[in-house]
């Protein structure tokens, strides 16, 4: 037998563990890439199920370390963010970041806690 004012509350308390859970869910679905040369290493974050900019973080500009938003492209396959003269572009098995006349090749690095593909 629930006391009234507890059992109104069962499917509040339903609906808000259904909206963290999803929430949680959604955080994990972004892409990170790293993308090396052998000397410079950068990364590209993007998540491929919401559209919006893609982050590339490494020594952007000569700088340590530095954020910059690239901006989605529509392409004719995978994904493919610029600005200015940067651009990653790719899929999930062949990806590349070009900076200037510089290529670095990109790999899909695994989420934390997932086993390798």
């Amino acid at each position: 037998m629930c006391v009234l004012q507890l059992c109104r509350m069962i499917p509040v308390l339903a609906v808000l563990l259904l909206v963290l859970a999803t929430q949680e869910a959604h955080a994990s679905l972004a892409d990170q890439y790293r993308c090396s040369n052998g000397d410079l290493v950068f990364h590209v974050i993007f998540n491929p199920q919401e559209p919006g900019p893609a982050t590339l973080s490494g020594p952007v500009g000569g700088k340590a370390h530095t954020q910059v938003l690239l901006d989605p492209v529509p392409g004719a396959s995978g994904e493919s963010f610029e600005r200015g003269n940067t651009r990653f572009s790719g899929n999930r098995q062949a990806s590349h970041l070009d900076i200037g006349d510089m290529r670095f090749a990109c790999e899909l690095e695994p989420e934390p806690g997932s086993e390798p593909e």
